[in-house]
């Protein structure tokens, strides 16, 4: 037989409304039918043809390798900013030959296009749409504005890719 845990000792408080039993109450059944739309282009429809997958084999396939990759690249790109922050490199022809070198040259020239733009918080806009159609591009966006705010932009860069990270399996 078990020895008697403390959790199994039934001893009455003065504080008689903590020792009520209470009944648990569950939250009610969910429909098993949930209705989403997807929208995806023609060439999305013709590449998974042409691999050989079904349509949905096909977009669980590129959001399980291509969107985490991303994502990870991205991270790495935010903390390869907050590096320069802290260094106090000039700010422009870094930062985009950094995107340029970890993204490609063609979000490069996106990258340097808009954070060029002379526009205010125009890095921060840039670099949050690194992350393409991502949900988390306008947290990500949230945390630079307030980081440049503070004129501590390499902390927000550093927190962002934390996000990311943190978020890469969601």
């Amino acid at each position: 037989m078990p020895a008697e845990s403390i959790f199994e000792n039934r001893s009455w408080s003065i504080l008689h409304e903590f020792d009520q039993e209470r009944k648990l109450h569950h939250p009610p059944d969910m429909k098993t039918k949930t209705r989403k739309s997807l929208y995806v282009t023609e060439e999305m429809i013709q590449s998974a043809q042409h691999r050989g997958l079904s349509l949905s084999d096909y977009l669980a396939h590129l959001h399980a390798n291509q969107r985490s990759i991303r994502v990870a690249y991205v991270a790495s790109v935010y903390r390869g900013f907050a590096l320069l922050e802290m260094a106090r490199v000039p700010v422009d022809p870094a930062y985009f030959d950094l995107v340029d070198g970890v993204l490609g040259e063609e979000d490069g020239i996106a990258f340097r296009k808009l954070g060029g733009s002379g526009k205010e918080h125009a890095v921060p806009h840039a670099a949050a749409r690194l992350m393409g159609a991502d949900t988390r591009c306008a947290a990500v966006e949230a945390i630079f504005m307030a980081a440049s705010r503070a004129s501590v932009m390499h902390e927000g860069y550093i927190e962002a890719a934390r996000l990311l990270e943190a978020t890469i399996y969601r």
